[in-house]
């Protein structure tokens, strides 16, 4: 029988080719200023109601990521979250910076169904777990 470490030796090179597991991530600390014409286009892309929407797009019990975070939570505290992450999202759009949090991603190997045994690597599928606060294009 083979440890975790040892299983996820031989998925990770199967499902990502030419891929590096990197344990941190790295903070750049060139962060840069947001302009006045930053800060308004932002606003036209991230607006309350797109934010709404998105939350209420994901399936409430879908597997959290590293963040622990559970749509649910996000859906029943709405009218509190909203306000918090539509500034949050704005900021990160004007300033072109993603959170590292946000950056990371947990990839759990789920069972193909209907195979007679699961002893290779392609036995199994990745499934990417990433934020649900994660921002959508460019932020």
């Amino acid at each position: 029988m083979q440890t975790q470490g040892e299983s996820l030796d031989l998925l990770y090179p199967t499902h990502f080719p030419n891929s590096v597991v990197i344990d941190s991530v790295a903070v750049s600390a060139a962060a840069r200023r947001a302009k006045r014409l930053d800060w308004r286009v932002a606003a036209k892309i991230v607006t309350y109601g797109r934010v709404l929407w998105a939350i209420d797009s994901f399936n409430p019990y879908k597997s959290s990521a590293k963040d622990g975070i559970f749509p649910t939570l996000l859906q029943e505290e709405r009218k509190v979250l909203i306000p918090y992450l539509d500034k949050i999202f704005r900021a990160c759009l004007a300033n072109g910076y993603v959170p590292a949090i946000w950056r990371q991603v947990k990839v759990v190997f789920i069972p193909k169904p209907g195979k007679n045994s699961y002893g290779g690597p392609n036995d199994f599928r990745p499934i990417s777990l990433i934020s649900f606060l994660r921002p959508w294009r460019g932020c």
